[in-house]
């Protein structure tokens, strides 16, 4: 039988690893520009009920801070593409970044990108690659502010070692996300920025050992701020 506190400790750590993919605007940096950030995030984690002995049983919702600042950075190759990379000490991801802005239009306000990532994490007994494909798109309404949001995909896979007691469940696998977010980005003078988010996601499908865990719902309330190279407003 599966334990109730088991399923949660063993969502918690590999929540652990979770990162939000909104953590900035689809205004890209100039060719030959750099951009250096970090960001802090509190995770609010809701599971859905499990059956324990044909009975359905709640599970309590908890919430994860990662006090310890994602440092990111990035290179802009042209005006519509930039590289970068992030590390999270705080949930043990290093992940290279990529944007590449498709569409910039309405007199330079309206921007829509890409934002592909690929990473590797190790916190604990968990690791595995996680990739991520946000569609930004972000609208000017001002020379000093930008509305941002769009959807997101996430998949991640994890390696855990099998538990000593044969009870507890094995948590490898593979879990795809799916969900959106919504910011606002702040820029006040000398390059600096800073952009609160909000940001939702949902296991949506699962491979491997994990089919057994509850679906689970995260909100990442999120905090990124920084200094960088900024193309000209209109």
């Amino acid at each position: 039988m599966v334990r109730p506190l088991s399923l949660v400790a063993g969502v918690a750590l590999m929540l652990g690893c979770q990162s939000p993919a909104l953590v900035r605007s689809a205004r890209t940096l100039p060719a030959g520009g750099d951009d250096l950030s970090l960001s802090v995030t509190l995770t609010r984690v809701s599971l859905r009920p499990v059956e324990v002995d044909g009975r359905s049983l709640p599970l309590q919702d908890f919430n994860l801070p990662n006090p310890i600042p994602d440092v990111l950075y990035d290179h802009g190759l042209t005006d519509d593409v930039q590289l970068g990379a992030r590390l999270s000490l705080g949930s043990g991801l290093i992940e290279a970044r990529s944007m590449l802005r498709v569409v910039h239009a309405a007199q330079g306000r309206l921007h829509v990108a890409l934002a592909p990532a690929a990473g590797y994490r190790v916190l604990a007994l968990v690791n595995g690659p996680v990739f991520s494909v946000p569609l930004i798109v972000t609208y000017d309404l001002s020379p000093n502010m930008s509305l941002t949001g769009g959807p997101l995909v996430s998949f991640a896979s994890y390696s855990v070692p099998r538990a000593l007691d044969e009870a507890e469940p094995d948590l490898g696998g593979s879990t795809l996300y799916a969900g959106g977010g919504l910011g606002i980005e702040l820029r006040p003078a000398f390059g600096l920025h800073v952009m609160p988010a909000l940001e939702v996601q949902r296991s949506v499908w699962r491979g491997g050992r994990v089919q057994e865990l509850p679906v689970v719902d995260m909100i990442f309330f999120g905090l990124t701020f920084g200094w960088g190279s900024r193309a000209p407003s209109p």
